[in-house]
């Protein structure tokens, strides 16, 4: 998974608003290749891990959880 690891560094890197390398709803969607309905519609069923930052509650995602539920959908064990 080195290229999908570069990616996710190639689109935190220029993003001075992320925060410890974690991703935002619409970084997520773009990896995915998913729309970012999608995307919240998995973190809201709790398919995908979120943290919810700021008063408004924007999601920030981890990479490696990321990369787990990509792996997932891979294997064929979950479905969307």
């Amino acid at each position: 998974m080195v290229g999908f690891l570069s990616t996710i560094n190639d689109a935190t890197h220029d993003d001075p608003s992320v925060n410890c390398n974690l991703l935002t709803v619409t970084q997520v969607a773009q990896l995915l290749n998913a729309h970012q309905h999608s995307v919240r519609r998995w973190a809201d069923s709790g398919l995908l891990d979120c943290y919810r930052i700021g008063f408004r509650g924007d999601r920030r995602f981890n990479p490696d959880d990321v990369e787990a539920f990509l792996l997932a959908r891979i294997d064929g064990s979950n479905t969307c």
